[in-house]
């Protein structure tokens, strides 16, 4: 199969690859534990060695690498030296030019993502530090050919910090793909009837708003109505005391899809926590694209781009009572929404749009 795109990614997850393109050879540096292991059997992923990687690139059809973007700092180091062999690799051939490009999508501020935890008991040297390494990152940021911003949140993070580094380089804001999805199909988010179901993705942690959702969950009274809240975590749960109506399972991943098709909301109430903000929120993603009610907070770096989307509420977060009006907002419009049409969101962009911007001909940088 001939390369196109050579996707460098610092783990592997199966909607990775899932909305991977045609013709794209996928290497992963770990290996998340949602991830089903029946990828690892696909021909077009495989782990990152110097091997692999130097294998890809003498691909004669190969047009682009895709590396780490620049704030994920411990891949950046690796993705430093992906740049310099493709840039040694353009002066060996000259004719054949290979673009580098990135997908961003962090979210906390960069001085925080940039800071010295050892100086804290020095603010002026720590500040120094960090407008050190914010010019350093701003100056290999212009090894890149193109750079895709994957929300609004993204792009004004990195314009804060690296404006005179972005209008030298090719950049614009390409937000997710919110339209049916691929695997399920077209139909998928339509309005048919729903399961009285609150679906939340992925482990049950603190930063992802675990604690808020079932103290908000307990304040919406939602279980005397008849619903229930579902956690579809990959590690099974641990045991922890649960509110009633609340239950951990641990799907596949076909049966991850099949939990979006029927339920009727998705609760994603993420909080900010040292270090971590939320970037995307896949379980957002997810949801819009099955057709579901997503409940979530303005931390994720959609937030701004989804302020007017119909099937989304946004609640403060980390306030269980803002969560809780929120929820029992999003029931009471599932449930009147009956079997009639959903309402039509912002379509996004797929990932094969992302790869064909990076592709396209050189336009000045925006902004």
């Amino acid at each position: 199969m001939p390369v196109q795109t050579l996707r460098i990614v610092p783990d592997l997850r199966s909607s990775v690859v899932e909305e991977a393109p045609a013709s794209q050879v996928l290497l992963f540096t770990s290996q998340r534990g949602d991830a089903d292991p029946a990828l690892l059997d696909l021909p077009a992923v495989r782990p990152f060695t110097w091997t692999n990687l130097v294998g890809a690139l003498r691909d004669p059809d190969l047009e682009l690498v895709e590396v780490a973007e620049p704030l994920w700092l411990g891949e950046w180091v690796r993705a430093l030296r992906v740049v310099a062999l493709v840039k040694l690799l353009r002066v060996l051939r000259p004719r054949r030019r290979v673009r580098i490009a990135t997908y961003a999508i962090e979210n906390l501020d960069v001085r925080e993502r940039l800071a010295f935890p050892s100086l804290d008991a020095r603010p002026a040297l720590g500040a120094a530090a960090t407008r050190l390494a914010t010019v350093v990152l701003g100056i290999s940021l212009l090894s890149l050919d193109a750079v895709v911003f994957g929300t609004t949140g993204a792009y004004e993070n990195y314009r804060r910090a690296f404006d005179w580094s972005l209008r030298r380089t090719r950049h614009t804001v390409l937000t997710p793909r919110l339209d049916a999805c691929r695997v399920c199909g077209p139909g998928v988010a339509g309005g048919a009837a729903r399961d009285r179901t609150v679906l939340f993705l992925g482990s049950p942690s603190e930063r992802k708003g675990f604690g808020v959702l079932t103290d908000a969950w307990e304040r919406s009274g939602a279980a005397d109505r008849g619903w229930r809240l579902v956690v579809a975590d990959p590690g099974g749960g641990d045991g922890r005391a649960l509110p009633t109506g609340v239950s951990i399972t641990s799907p596949s991943r076909s049966a991850v899809h099949e939990l979006l098709r029927t339920a009727a909301v998705v609760a994603m109430p993420s909080v900010r926590r040292p270090g971590w903000r939320e970037q995307i929120g896949l379980p957002l993603v997810e949801g819009l694209t099955h057709g579901c009610r997503v409940v979530t907070t303005t931390e994720t770096g959609l937030a701004d781009d989804l302020r007017e989307h119909p099937l989304v509420v946004l609640t403060t977060p980390g306030d269980p009572q803002s969560l809780a009006d929120g929820l029992r907002r999003a029931m009471a419009d599932a449930a009147a929404a009956g079997t009639g049409p959903a309402p039509a969101g912002r379509a996004g962009s797929t990932k094969r749009d992302v790869v064909d911007w990076w592709l396209g001909a050189p336009t000045p940088p925006m902004g």
